[in-house]
């Protein structure tokens, strides 16, 4: 989907440490006109969450490495109060509806995602007054843009 004129494209954090299967979804996000910023853990998250501008949408895996996915929802909910949350993980389990209330409901996906979900869900937090704090389930079976690496990567 191109960028109309005059319109910025809604920016998302993706973070998820499976580089391969990240950089496909952050294509299909353009695809489907997001811009798309990758972070490879949440050490990287936070620190891309550091700077401005913040993004508009957050979709990280739950189960990051150096911080969790809570941590960095949490974290970007401090930055930028009400920025829509999406969690992806294999272990529903380990998700706490109650780690971000004070902003819209995270949305829980499990692996393997439905992209089509993750998509609409994505759509419908970036077009939301950001005034709910509940937590939202959904049970879901190449050339990158920026990615982010941590520190510790150049260890």
């Amino acid at each position: 989907m191109p960028e109309p004129q005059g319109q910025r494209l809604p920016v998302v954090l993706l973070v998820d440490d499976d580089l391969r299967t990240t950089r496909r979804m952050a294509q299909m996000l353009r695809e489907d006109g997001f811009a798309v910023e990758i972070a490879r853990d949440g050490a990287a998250a936070v620190a891309r969450l550091s700077r401005s501008p913040v993004p508009d949408a957050l979709v990280t895996e739950l189960t990051t490495a150096y911080a969790d996915g809570l941590a960095v929802g949490r974290f970007a909910r401090n930055q930028r109060p009400g920025i829509p949350v999406l969690v992806l993980t294999g272990y529903p389990n380990l998700f706490h509806a109650d780690a971000f209330a004070g902003g819209p409901p995270a949305t829980l996906f499990t692996k393997p995602v439905d992209y089509a979900a993750l998509r609409s869900a994505l759509r419908d937090a970036l077009e939301a007054p950001s005034t709910n704090e509940s937590a939202v389930f959904v049970n879901d079976d190449e050339p990158a843009s920026p990615e982010i690496h941590s520190p510790a990567d150049n260890a």
